[in-house]
């Protein structure tokens, strides 16, 4: 029988202070991409056009002449020289455009069309394996220090609860099979929006009007709610705002508390 690899020497003790693995994903014009340029030592893999007007290393990935082997090399690139570049963050923009990427993959490489031609759903499983070998990168990039942030749009689902009646939630634009490898994935999936307040505008047939105004702060959920999706794997306060440095200011903090 071969020895066995684990050990008494295998048994970790205490808290393990990692790199955070973040997700934040919201609406259009919420500022996501302001948010990841504003992380120390970024560098952004640019699945999406428009980093032109942020202040920050970059690689363009987003033209047709890219595809998502290009995503694997641009990770192998950063590994072998992310001392060299400064880098302490790894920004992802956006997911919904890497799935696209994905998917033009899985066609190409299978010789067809569209990914609903591959019988029995199979595309969608070469696909799940195409992430989890993007993912397996990122944590490889983690493993050297480097904090890791993916943005990505959001979308509605519906929710069946067999506890209580079917109810909308936002969630990740991303085929549902990702979504849940995504949110187990990541540390923190948190959801942007502005800060809005409801205020009682008057009444009509007897029943009091409400009405919804924003303050047009910027602030990002880290609990889940109902209505959108959420995590943080440690105890942060919910909502807080949409500030890079707030986020690992309140990580920092609970992580001391």
């Amino acid at each position: 029988m071969s020895e066995s690899k684990i050990t008494l020497d295998s048994i970790v003790k205490g808290k393990q202070e990692k790199p955070v693995r973040q997700v934040l994903y919201g609406l259009d014009g919420i500022g996501k991409t302001h948010y990841v340029y504003g992380a120390d030592g970024i560098i952004v893999l640019a699945f999406e056009d428009g980093q032109s007007e942020f202040d920050g290393q970059k690689i363009p990935l987003y033209g047709k002449e890219y595809g998502f082997l290009d995503g694997i090399d641009a990770e192998r690139l950063i590994y072998a020289n992310h001392k060299k570049l400064g880098i302490k963050t790894v920004g992802i923009d956006s997911l919904d455009r890497l799935e696209e990427k994905i998917f033009a993959h899985v066609c190409k490489t299978n010789k067809v069309d569209s990914i609903e031609q591959i019988g029995f759903a199979k595309g969608y499983v070469f696909a799940l394996n195409h992430w989890q070998t993007f993912l397996s990168g990122l944590d490889s990039l983690r493993a050297l220090g480097l904090d890791i942030i993916l943005i990505g749009h959001s979308q509605i689902v519906k929710i069946d609860d067999p506890t209580t009646e079917s109810y909308d939630r936002h969630d990740l634009k991303l085929d549902k099979r990702v979504r849940g490898m995504i949110r187990e994935w990541a540390d923190f999936v948190s959801y942007a929006q502005f800060e809005t307040h409801s205020y009682k505008a008057g009444e009509k047939f007897g029943q009091s009007v409400y009405k919804a105004t924003s303050t047009g702060n910027r602030i990002m959920h880290t609990v889940q709610q109902p209505a959108f999706e959420a995590k943080s794997r440690v105890s942060i306060p919910s909502p807080i705002p949409m500030d890079w440095k707030t986020f690992k200011s309140e990580i920092a903090k609970a992580r001391k508390g």
